[in-house]
């Protein structure tokens, strides 16, 4: 999920475990994709060991650089269409940390801003405390001494009329960010940064990788997954090879931005209307969105897609997209002389979305796709592609997930 610079959210692998092994220098983390338009890719967390403790289901972000949850009675207010502005409406976390007297709170203070300042939490506390993972096949297994930013105050832009009831509104219950700390906008605590320099992984290095879907899966899917810190994916989570992608972020972004790669269906390239726009890494954001604002109609014959009200539909109900259709993304090494490709698979950007006004007709689905002058490859992309960040190599590491 990119934050907003003006401001200085399962199951899991047989195999794998959250491990604070520290001797290893690696520790695993079980993520998960779940269906519905307005998830992205998280994981559960329970933060503490507090009778009353409860799960949490947690961004994980590589969009973002800060860890934080809501502390208790955390106030989420909305209802104005206005940034900076109270609105009428007011709601409580359903989760959030449960205090202990083993693992007292310090003061803190920080702001953390997201969609162009559309969300804005403050917090005003830290805590030093166990993180485990209650959908991890080893529960017992859990990451001690881990910093937590406790976030008190929330503020959504969701504008309500003033003679209605309060909707329900949907929002972030925390957000763990993988991206490094940038010293321009982040606040802090940053997961990945503490482990390191406390000696408990071997680098500076972030990986992503989700298992395949079973050849009859359903559309509504769930996607298992795991993120390791301190090594790249494993051999057996990606097709051919990892190709480095030299990291193209500039002063004053945060985040793993990329040298654009070029976009094709079925052998066919589609040239991009801002050909020299970078794109965001960002599995905390919930769809793709492409760099194709001036004039979609070259891509959109390309691929077979249409536009409905401004949202990207595959013209079939969605169980009835074809398993074989893909979007194509081709990246290249800095120099050029190697190329890889990742296919995503239409099937993956149907989660769930209702369409305009939460109305679609019959024999359309719509897709987690979108056009803009900027690029990100948000939270479906990463359900086809197998990635690793290393930080001190400077290079985003990627190569063809296992469909």
């Amino acid at each position: 999920m990119k934050p907003s610079s003006s401001l200085l959210a399962l199951p899991v692998l047989a195999a794998s475990a959250a491990n604070a092994d520290a001797d290893a220098g690696v520790i695993s983390m079980p993520i998960r994709f779940l269906y519905g338009a307005l998830n992205k890719i998280s994981t559960s967390v329970v933060v503490g060991s507090s009778a009353n403790a409860s799960a949490i289901e947690v961004v994980v972000d590589f969009g973002s650089s800060d860890f934080w949850i809501f502390g208790p009675n955390a106030t989420v207010n909305y209802g104005s269409p206005y940034l900076g502005f109270t609105g009428q409406c007011n709601t409580s976390p359903s989760a959030y940390y449960h205090p202990s007297a083993a693992h007292p709170i310090s003061n803190f203070s920080a702001a953390y801003a997201y969609g162009g300042n559309s969300k804005i939490l403050t917090a005003n506390a830290i805590v030093n405390d166990t993180l485990s993972f209650p959908s991890s096949p080893a529960p017992s297994r859990s990451i001690p001494n881990i910093e937590v930013a406790l976030v008190n105050h929330g503020s959504v832009r969701q504008a309500v009329a003033s003679d209605a009831p309060c909707p329900d509104l949907s929002y972030d219950l925390g957000i763990l960010g993988l991206a490094p700390r940038a010293g321009n906008g982040d606040q802090g605590p940053n997961f990945k940064a503490d482990l390191w320099e406390m000696g408990r992984i071997k680098g500076s290095i972030a990986s992503m990788y989700f298992l395949p879907a079973p050849a009859n899966a359903s559309i509504e899917y769930e996607f298992p997954g795991e993120v390791l810190f301190g090594e790249l994916p494993p051999r057996d989570s990606y097709e051919g090879e990892l190709l480095p992608v030299p990291i193209a972020t500039q002063q004053g972004e945060i985040g793993y931005y990329v040298a654009q790669p070029n976009f094709s269906h079925a052998n066919q390239t589609i040239r991009s209307d801002f050909p020299e726009t970078t794109c965001l890494l960002d599995s905390g954001s919930l769809a793709i969105t492409l760099p194709y604002e001036q004039n979609t109609t070259a891509f959109l014959n390309a691929t077979g897609l249409q536009e409905y009200q401004y949202t990207v539909v595959y013209p079939s109900a969605c169980e009835e997209i074809p398993r074989g259709l893909t979007l194509d993304l081709e990246f290249q090494t800095g120099n050029g002389t190697e190329k890889g490709m990742v296919k995503v698979p239409y099937r993956n950007l149907a989660r769930g979305d209702p369409g305009p006004g939460g109305v679609l007709p019959e024999g359309l689905c719509a897709l987690s796709l979108g056009f803009a002058s900027s690029c990100t490859l948000g939270a479906p992309w990463f359900t086809a592609s197998s990635v690793g960040v290393d930080d001190g190599e400077g290079v985003v590491w990627v190569g063809q997930g296992r469909l």
